[in-house]
């Protein structure tokens, strides 16, 4: 690796987590289905991938984008579900080989109009120009013609995988998109659950990064995801995780530090933001460097400048609830309502929950367990304030 070059986002240096163990022993039951929960950019996406990388598993990865209104969620859970077979069809694998022989025995739909829409993909993979087909019917039957068809593409995909002894993974990533628009994807998520719950080849697992809505895919007896696989909580980093994983690799970079305490604290627990101010730090530094407080800092302060700032959504904000997101920034995952907290924040409860409502309505905050709060995007909510508030005392 040359000498400028971040360790930081080098797969084989990535941070490993209490949770890759757990889903590893998970992903190797019979009936193998993980629901991920947790903020934002914590690395929920990266924990499914690397397991994947590491075992040599075929993995679909379905990630939700925003659905527009006018649009089916189911058609474009199926375009991009779809596109994943295919992909896998591309490798030239035994079990692609069995899933292309399956298609072609597909009995295709007659008289379809189609409407294409341009999907944004992650990771690379550049924009998705889906098919997006609707029969000339009642749209009722058009969402439920298309849940028909994603039940149908999974059912292909068990098969092919039992018939060549092989164990993929279905990740359905920001599960929760299909939801935004009144629920309106509920059916969808059950026509997953309907089909899928019967599998033993495939292995599924669920992620989203907005907690409040796939609290609803998980809680209520309408919930598709109720009581179906297990539950893996990914809590934000603490300082002690990111000192063990950052610290000996800008030592062993020549670069002079004990921790990395004064940044990270402003970060919010989030390996995303971490990663982003690490690199940051190791590209303006070289060997013999002393990373100290106010180089860390400043490392902090540039990320941020390039960032979009939030405008109006703190400008508006009072002063107990900008003292309230503060502590929140600078305390992830720990109750506000603890007693170090309240003797912190010198506030009541009513006042705190107060300014937590407003907090989580305002989108600066995210809400992933029990009285546990994180910054929705911390380097932004820094970018937006005056730098000096955020100076521990």
């Amino acid at each position: 690796m040359p000498a400028n070059t971040s360790p930081f986002n080098e797969s084989s240096n990535r941070l490993r987590r209490p949770v890759d163990d757990k889903l590893a022993a998970l992903m190797d039951g019979e009936k193998a289905v993980a629901r991920i929960v947790g903020p934002r950019r914590i690395g929920k996406t990266e924990v499914v991938s690397s397991y994947a990388r590491e075992t040599k598993t075929p993995i679909l990865c379905v990630t939700i984008q925003q659905v527009p209104r006018d649009m089916g969620s189911g058609w474009i859970v199926l375009a991009i579900l779809e596109r994943e077979i295919a992909a896998l069809i591309q490798t030239g694998s035994k079990l692609g080989r069995i899933l292309q022989k399956k298609d072609q025995g597909r009995i295709k739909s007659e008289t379809k109009q189609e409407a294409k829409a341009e999907l944004s993909i992650p990771g690379g993979l550049g924009s998705l120009s889906a098919k997006v087909e609707k029969t000339r019917t009642a749209e009722a039957a058009s969402a439920r013609q298309a849940d028909a068809e994603i039940a149908s593409a999974l059912h292909r995909l068990e098969l092919a995988a039992m018939a060549t002894n092989t164990r993929p993974i279905v990740f359905f990533d920001e599960i929760q998109e299909l939801i935004v628009n009144d629920d309106a994807g509920m059916p969808t998520v059950w026509a997953i659950r309907n089909e899928a719950q019967h599998h033993t080849a495939c292995r599924y697992v669920f992620a989203g990064s907005n907690q409040r809505l796939f609290a609803k895919l998980q809680a209520g007896r309408q919930a598709p995801l109720l009581n179906w696989g297990s539950e893996l909580t990914m809590p934000p980093l603490t300082t002690a995780e990111i000192d063990a994983w950052a610290v000996p690799l800008f030592k062993k970079g020549g670069r002079h530090i004990s921790s990395l305490s004064a940044a990270t604290e402003l970060l919010a627990g989030k390996i995303g933001e971490v990663v982003e101010v690490c690199t940051k730090l190791w590209i303006d530094s070289k060997r013999d460097d002393v990373l100290d407080e106010g180089v860390q800092r400043d490392a902090v302060k540039a990320v941020a400048r390039q960032l979009a700032t939030l405008g109006r959504t703190t400008s508006e904000l009072t002063r107990i609830q900008m003292k309230v997101l503060r502590w929140i920034v600078m305390n992830p995952g720990v109750s506000p309502y603890t007693k170090p907290a309240k003797e912190s924040l010198e506030l009541n409860d009513g006042t705190v929950a107060t300014a937590l409502v407003t907090l989580i309505n305002k989108e600066l905050i995210e809400s992933y367990g029990p009285n546990q709060f994180v910054a929705a995007t911390p380097l932004n909510v820094y970018a937006s304030i005056n730098p000096q508030l955020w100076v521990r005392r």
